[in-house]
């Protein structure tokens, strides 16, 4: 399958679950619609809302997978598929950072929307979190788990981890070694994104044929146009069923008709002329869809409580047998979940900072390299 075919299937399966659940009106205390206008507002409301990506593989067969040529370590794979990742954002900022213009961004709006975000990501593995990457009010905060990762570097066959990391940013810069200290202590680095903003966009700018990826420079895209005009497009080819009889935990089984949802997906998006990835989908058409992905339905799953949304999953071994080339390794039983809390803990900024100053450190950086590429390229 080629790579603009599995961006359209991509966006396809993330877009389906509630393409589907907007569609179904089966009846209950509540409509399934009924409950996802709900879900919706309460996400809309919550003070932060937290979004996991993991991996649910109950019978094994994705750890065979990737361990079959017996390269990989198998204390590795499993810390690194039982891991997950969360996004966490205040729905309210996340809103705020998307209303900015897509191309040929202002960098004074931007700072003022990133003044109104807080968001984060989390990476753990199966037993404690590795990196936390935290957005508040401007200022980015990293936490890394040097000791975990070290575990895990471990597992890889790497027995002097530390030993490495220390010759290596020693040599880089002394004040790293400083940093590297305070990180194995438990601290946090902050550097204050948005006073780069400028220095960063001028960066950019010293390369010549950097352009922005849309048509036309400097629109504001609706991005929640482009969902309802696919949400439209793709219903006729979903079904909906509500597999429990429970007014409070819902559980609905989504079946879709790949082929003819991912035909109609193509359109809508081919008629959009300034989405940011549309050249990739320009050697992608339906007679190209017909060729790698045969007849068939992916399947999934919606888990609402109460009309808060708690999950969407979706079966890997059904997308597997929808190519016309599905190979021999099995997905059964192996799901890709996103864990839904829209009453997640409140993020702030950390208090148990690092004493390396990271944004003298970028001054330094932008300062020496800046300056050479600026009059290379004039000349």
């Amino acid at each position: 399958m080629t790579r603009s075919l599995r961006l359209l299937a991509g966006t396809l399966v993330l877009a389906l679950p509630l393409a589907a659940a907007a569609g179904c009106g089966a009846e209950k205390k509540k409509t399934v619609k009924q409950e996802f206008a709900a879900a919706q507002s309460y996400l809309g409301d919550s003070k932060a809302a937290s979004f996991t990506l993991r991996f649910d593989d109950a019978q094994g067969n994705f750890a065979k997978m990737v361990n079959k040529d017996g390269d990989t370590k198998p204390a590795l794979v499993q810390a690194l598929l039982k891991g997950s990742i969360t996004y966490i954002t205040d729905p309210a900022g996340d809103a705020t950072l998307k209303s900015v213009k897509t191309q040929a961004v202002n960098p004074t709006d931007l700072k003022a929307a990133l003044d109104k975000v807080n968001a984060a990501f989390v990476i753990r593995d199966d037993k404690a979190e590795l990196v936390e990457l935290r957005l508040i009010a401007g200022d980015l905060y990293a936490h890394v788990n040097l000791t975990e990762i070290g575990v895990l570097a471990k597992a890889a066959g790497t027995s002097d981890f530390d030993a490495q990391l220390d010759n290596s940013l020693g040599a880089m810069d002394p004040r790293l070694a400083q940093g590297l200290t305070d990180v194995r202590a438990g601290k946090w680095l902050k550097l204050p994104l948005a006073k780069y903003l400028d220095q960063l966009k001028d960066l950019a700018g010293t390369f010549s044929g950097i352009t922005p990826p849309s048509t036309t420079p400097g629109k504001t895209y609706d991005v929640n146009g482009l969902l309802d005009k696919a949400y439209a497009a793709v219903k006729p080819y979903v079904k909906v069923t509500d597999a429990n009889d429970s007014s409070k935990d819902r559980v609905l089984d989504v079946k879709v008709q790949a082929a003819p949802a991912l035909k109609a997906l193509l359109a809508v998006l081919k008629a959009e002329k300034d989405l940011p990835f549309a050249s990739m989908l320009a050697d992608v058409s339906p007679a190209e869809i017909d060729k790698n992905v045969k007849g068939g339905e992916a399947r999934g799953t919606i888990k609402l409580h109460d009309s808060h949304l708690t999950q969407v999953a979706v079966d890997l071994e059904s997308l597997r047998q929808l190519s016309t080339d599905p190979g021999t390794d099995s997905f059964a039983g192996v799901q890709v979940v996103v864990d839904v809390d829209d009453s997640a803990d409140q993020l702030s900024a950390p208090t148990d900072l690092s004493s390396l100053d990271l944004g003298a450190l970028l001054d330094d950086f932008l300062q020496s390299f800046t300056a050479p590429m600026s009059s290379s390229f004039s000349g």
